[in-house]
């Protein structure tokens, strides 16, 4: 690894950056939903404690010097809700179901060597609601379903499942990864799943793990601190603050959006766990704040620029690709679901196994 860098000791008023337009154009296609989607008076607003700077907001720029990491790697999954399902239970309840698909890898971008995609997983699960797993016959063509369940009624719970258990897949490849000294950017907020693999690794030879959120949904700083944001300059980003998940976060702006966008464009979420300290936390955005917009996709290339990275975005495309064709894999299972019923036709029980 590169020697680290010190970060600057003089940050920004944030005072002094120009006020966001009134009215911006989403750099997201509508196909995408909304990268900024938060409002200021919504219910689910967190306030986080400003933990650096004395606890005022001030905008840093990035560690002057700072490399990019010898080994670096982007880890990112993609899932699909494939088909609705329903059952018929003894009781004469209907409950519901998803089946579906996901796929996760990583981008590895070494030193000197063209960036690649590896560890790549994949898989496709049925969840039901209702607590009850159901088991779909395997399909020719290899096609074939992880039977799972979750408790209650809420189908949102059975998607929920299913992103549980990419998530899970992208803890595997960080934990392989972080075991050999690879600084891993997560693809989205360091949920527990995605921490689990940087705890599970040795203190010698780990590597830092950062989350990177593209999209906000919720206000997370104090109003006074949260209308600044906007005014964030290119390389930029916030002090830190602390989150009531164990992390510490801030805002950097990774790109431009283009005169007619939104004050939120090209900004991102960065995280970092709270385990080795805020100097150590100080440290990673501040070298993170000089590479990663390096790695911004340009406005013309992609459907989510600036702040979808480049290597995330072309993992992204691989793992949909190896999804399949959702057409052939809507009749895959209605194919398997009339099987199923077949069988239990035969066998006279006249319900669901």
């Amino acid at each position: 690894m590169p020697a680290q860098a010190a970060v600057p000791q003089s940050p920004a008023a944030p005072s002094a950056g120009p006020p966001p337009p009134s009215v911006g154009v989403e750099p997201f296609e509508a196909s995408y939903g909304a990268g900024f989607e938060a409002q200021e008076d919504m219910p689910n607003a967190v306030e986080c404690e400003v933990v650096e700077d004395g606890g005022q907001l001030r905008f840093h720029e990035a560690a002057p010097g700072a490399e990019q990491p010898r080994r670096l790697c982007f880890v990112d999954g993609v899932m699909r809700t494939e088909a609705r399902l329903t059952r018929s239970g003894p009781d004469g309840e209907t409950r519901m179901g998803i089946a579906g698909s996901w796929a996760a890898g990583a981008v590895l971008a070494e030193a000197d060597r063209p960036a690649r995609i590896e560890e790549v997983r994949q898989g496709r699960a049925v969840v039901f609601a209702g607590g009850e797993r159901v088991e779909l016959p395997a399909r020719p063509g290899g096609w074939q379903w992880t039977p799972l369940a979750v408790e209650g009624e809420d189908v949102d719970a059975a998607r929920q499942r299913l992103k549980e258990t990419m998530q899970a897949a992208e803890a595997r490849i960080a934990e392989r990864l972080c075991a050999n000294g690879w600084v891993t950017v997560f693809d989205g907020p360091l949920g527990p799943a995605r921490r689990r693999g940087r705890n599970a690794t040795a203190a010698n030879g780990r590597g830092q793990v950062l989350g990177y959120v593209k999209t906000h949904h919720r206000r997370m700083l104090a109003l006074e601190s949260w209308r600044l944001v906007p005014r964030l300059g290119v390389g930029q980003r916030t002090s830190l603050f602390a989150t009531k998940v164990g992390l510490y976060a801030c805002y950097l702006r990774v790109g431009g959006a283009g005169p007619w966008a939104g004050g939120w464009a090209g900004i991102a979420r960065l995280e970092t766990p709270q385990d080795d300290g805020l100097d150590s936390a100080v440290n990673a955005v501040g070298r993170a704040a000089a590479w990663l917009p390096r790695f911004a996709t340009r406005l013309h290339r992609e459907a989510r620029a600036p702040v979808n990275l480049a290597p995330v975005s072309g993992l992204e495309r691989k793992l949909r690709r190896l999804l399949g064709n959702p057409g052939l894999a809507v009749r895959a299972v209605r194919e398997s679901v009339m099987e199923l019923n077949r069988s239990v036709e035969r066998a006279g029980a006249g319900e669901a196994p």
